[in-house]
């Protein structure tokens, strides 16, 4: 959904917010089955959600490039750190997501919303 901003509203209400949806298929390492996932971008801050939400890295849009990352505990209590790396071209996304278990490339198209 998208939202056109005039000279009178408030710069707060000033926000363009998209959605991608797509794939995640494994490429390298001990990974799941492939699964889809999903990225919303507003301005320049995005969440993307990779299999079905289970988890959300909070990220940035600088220029076209797209990244965003979270670090958990593992249950040893060590980090385990999550990143998702993309480029942002006319209506899709693509990248990568990283564990430290397994790669993914990913594909996100823009949806209808």
């Amino acid at each position: 959904m998208r939202y056109l901003c005039l000279a009178v509203v408030p710069l707060a209400a000033c926000s363009t917010t998209a959605n991608y949806a797509g794939e995640l298929r494994p490429v390298a390492g001990t990974c799941d089955p492939a699964t889809q996932a999903v990225l919303t971008l507003r301005t320049s801050a995005i969440i993307f959600a990779p299999a079905a939400g289970t988890v959300l890295l909070h990220g940035e849009l600088v220029g076209q490039s797209i990244t965003a990352e979270l670090t958990v505990a593992d249950p040893n209590k060590h980090p385990y750190r999550l990143s998702f790396q993309g480029t942002l071209s006319a209506n899709h996304i693509t990248g990568v997501y990283s564990t430290p278990r397994c790669r993914y490339a990913v594909t996100l198209h823009l949806t209808g919303e």
